[in-house]
């Protein structure tokens, strides 16, 4: 309807729009409609023909497609069939693969298990004829093995077809272990020869380990008697054998009783001290001529130095000297020779460690079958019994390795035990005796058990670490005690002997004034007097040793209560508030702990810093008998100044002991260049003082140094009288200066250095010295023109300037 009112409604449009007559246009319109109609008449008669060959074409290819349809229809049916064929072929196919497979695989076992049920003719020939060392007997003593444990071990022989098998293999297993019982226990007696070399028979023995093996697999008895028999033997070989070499030893010993009053405070010949008249020897010097008389340790007429340590260390602590050639008894007797402590305790030390280290392993290797073996479970380590050595599960096999060093460790300790309590009972107590006042011989002897420790755990062999720190626990005992015997000889210094010769060469003067601080000249027996005295030597030497020794000496872990001591800095140590004043005390104030250098073993900071209080103390005392001021000074600084240069030499320019001697060191020679300046100077620098301390208020009084009020005549004539007398002899006072400290310090290194801090000094005085002639009333005198320059000062220090 929408169609017919919207085509209507078009035509109707049209005819307005043309404005032509409606029923014209409704005419016209049919007539066009009837043409149209006879025109698709026409056409569709034109084309009939095609219309109908085409229906048929058609319906001859529907026909085609059914035939096709049908065809399809029987090939899908055909596949369907064939696969259902295939499938059927496929579980074919995979049952007899499975078939065969299972066929096989019992046919593989039923193969090893015949092969295994058979005991070859060639195999009962080698376990009964053959050798056991020969290979063929190894060989079948395997493959009887493992017969055995297949048979034994799977409840075989209830079958009738094993029990003569089992009869057979009974015998076979016999027969070897009386073979492997009587060749081990033959090797084993091989060890009780005497004068046998152990190590061949022992590495005999590890070529057939397999024997012990197969004894704790199928006979454990006799296993245990062969490991019996062993530790019986080698517990015998070991005993006899380090009790005859030690006590050989300790015959060869140098008795240290000798060196019994060589310490640190002993009682010096100061006339032959003083009549070698010797200026000075050096740092290096002194520490050469004791190096020289400790390198005697392999001779006869040489003794090692107790206070220099020269080589012996160096000697003995490299690898080289640690590991090299033990002493043999019978040739070091030769020539009556005598060996310090050290080298009785490293022969003796060294050859436990190796005898020890070796037998450990061998242990392992034999008895445990490797500490690697999942042959030993950790069971063993409870009583070390073969049947804890039966083979274990896997899951004990990762436990294995601990289990089997205990295990060993307890083998071990069967064997050593008796010999070990022989040497620390007996052996090592009388070589600590003997060497008991040879202090740097027992350090050195500590530091080889830290050594041996050491080696041990590179070798995998730290079973003798109790024995070591039993070691330690003897050897400090005297090492405290002799370190006391040191710090109590410093406490107990006589300075008599001191104060007497100090009378008889050294002129004394009045107390204070310029005349207290002149130099004098002295005789070289007089000079010795103020150089470094042999305490401050031997002191020096002794600390240096003892710090070279403990620096590389481990923590002492059983030692905890010197660990916990309380030590002040160096700082805690008051310093003399002047040189006089430090001299009268003699450094009893003084008398607290140094700092503590953490790379030392405890015990031995505690003592170097008892020693150190002790030695400051002492050279207090000897100063405090001088009869000058200045001398005391000059004895002050050279004793100090020699333990700072031997300390450092030896690589200990850090210790406590250096740094607090520097402090005490800078503090005289600042009182001595004062000293040194006053006879040359004095003058001036009391006029310096006098108006520097003077009060606006003083200005009309009368100065303390006895001159007039400032800008009087006789203040005027003082200053003209320190003017040009400086401007007269600084000069030549400078020259006079240097002379007397070259003369009054035994390091010419050390008198350079004041020398050089003394001019440097003067040239504060003179700058001082013309800031008070800027001040009124001393800017108008007429001598204020005539000063030298400080330029021209400092051109002639110039001249002084240290070239090293």
């Amino acid at each position: 309807m929408n169609f017919e009112s919207d085509f209507s409604s078009e035509i109707t449009s049209v005819a307005l729009e043309s404005n032509l007559d409606l029923r014209e246009y409704a005419k016209a319109v049919e007539r066009q409609l009837e043409t149209l109609e006879r025109d698709s008449v026409d056409s569709y008669m034109q084309t009939g023909s095609d219309v109908l060959t085409l229906h048929k074409k058609i319906s001859a290819f529907c026909k085609t497609l059914e035939r096709m349809e049908s065809i399809l229809s029987n090939f899908h049916q055909d596949l369907y069939t064939i696969g259902s064929d295939i499938q059927d072929l496929q579980a074919r196919s995979m049952d007899m693969h499975q078939r065969l497979k299972n066929r096989q695989a019992v046919r593989g076992e039923l193969n090893q298990f015949l092969s295994d049920m058979i005991i070859p003719e060639p195999m009962i020939k080698h376990i009964l004829m053959t050798s056991v060392t020969e290979q063929d007997f190894i060989e079948n003593l395997h493959e009887l093995d493992h017969k055995i444990k297949l048979i034994f071990s799977q409840s075989l022989p209830n079958y009738p077809s094993c029990q003569d098998v089992g009869a057979l293999l009974k015998k076979l297993k016999l027969k070897a272990v009386v073979k492997v019982r009587e060749f081990l226990l033959e090797k084993v007696r091989a060890l009780r020869k005497p004068l046998a070399n152990y190590q061949v028979p022992q590495n005999h023995l590890l070529k057939y380990r397999y024997f012990y093996e197969f004894l704790v697999t199928h006979e454990k008895l006799t296993a245990r008697e062969v490991r019996a028999s062993y530790i019986g033997t080698m517990e015998k070989v070991y005993y006899s054998y380090f009790k005859t070499y030690a006590w050989k030893l300790l015959k060869l010993q140098m008795d240290s009783s000798l060196e019994k009053d060589e310490i640190v405070g002993k009682k010096d010949d100061l006339g032959a001290w003083m009549q070698s008249g010797s200026l000075y020897a050096p740092a290096s010097a002194a520490v050469a001529t004791t190096a020289a008389t400790s390198r005697g340790g392999g001779a006869a007429s040489s003794r090692p130095g107790q206070f220099g340590l020269g080589d012996r260390a160096e000697r003995l602590l490299s690898r080289e000297g640690l590991q090299s050639a033990i002493l043999i008894p019978h040739a070091a007797a030769k020539g009556d020779a005598r060996y310090p402590v050290e080298q009785i305790f490293r022969s003796i030390s060294y050859a436990l460690l190796d005898t020890a280290s070796r037998e450990y392993l061998f242990l392992g290797d034999f008895f445990l079958h490797g500490f690697c073996s999942p042959v030993v479970g950790p069971e063993a380590s409870a009583g070390g019994d073969e049947d804890q050595h039966s083979p274990a599960s896997p899951s004990q096999k990762s436990d294995s390795n601990p289990g089997s060093a205990k295990a060993a460790a307890s083998l071990f300790n069967k064997i050593f035990a008796r010999t070990l309590s022989m040497l620390e009972s007996s052996v090592i107590p009388q070589l600590v005796t003997t060497g008991a006042y040879d202090l740097l011989g027992l350090m050195l002897c500590v530091q080889l058990v830290h050594a041996m420790i050491t080696l041990g755990a590179e070798r995998r062999a730290s079973v003798l670490t109790t024995f070591w720190n039993s070691i330690l626990n003897i050897l400090w005992v005297k090492v405290v005690e002799r370190l006391e015997a040191h710090i109590s000889s410093l406490r107990n210094l006589d300075a008599s002997q001191f104060s007497q010769a100090a009378a008889t060469y050294l002129p004394r003067s009045n107390r204070g004034g310029i005349n207290e601080a002149a130099a004098i000249t002295l005789t070289p027996r007089a000079y010795c007097l103020i150089r470094p005295h042999p305490v401050a030597r031997r002191y020096a030497e002794l600390a240096a040793s003892l710090h070279s020794i403990g620096r590389a000496s481990p923590k002492d872990a059983n030692f905890s209560e010197a660990s916990n001591v309380s030590v002040s800095s160096p700082s805690s140590l008051p310093p003399p508030a002047s040189a006089s004043t430090s001299v009268a005390t003699g450094g009893a104030a003084e008398r607290s702990q140094l700092s503590v250098s953490t790379e030392l073993d405890a015990r031995i900071v505690l003592s170097l810093s008892r020693m150190h209080v002790e030695f400051e103390a002492a050279c207090y005392r000897l100063a405090k008998t001088l009869p000058r001021e200045r001398l005391r000074l000059i004895f002050l600084i050279n004793n100090f100044d020699l333990v700072i240069s031997v300390l450092s030499e030896k690589g200990a320019g850090n210790c406590p002991e250096v740094l607090r001697c520097r402090e005490v060191v800078a503090i005289h020679t600042s009182a001595y260049i004062d000293q040194a300046l006053l006879p040359y100077f004095g003058s001036m620098i009391g006029f310096i003082g006098a108006v520097e301390n003077r009060r606006p208020g003083d200005s009309d009084t009368v100065n303390d140094a006895g001159g007039g009020a400032p800008g009087s005549r006789d203040e005027e004539g003082r200053v003209t009288h320190i003017v040009k007398g400086f401007n007269i002899d600084w000069k030549n006072s400078i020259e006079k200066i240097n002379g007397e400290i070259m003369l009054e310090f035994a390091n010419f290194t050390l008198g350079t250095q004041i020398f050089q801090a003394l001019l440097a000094q003067l040239v504060q005085v003179y700058h001082r010295f013309q800031n008070v002639m800027t001040l009124s009333p001393y800017n108008t005198m007429p001598v204020r023109n005539q000063l030298v320059s400080i330029h021209q000062i400092m051109n002639e220090i110039k001249r002084f300037k240290s070239t090293f």
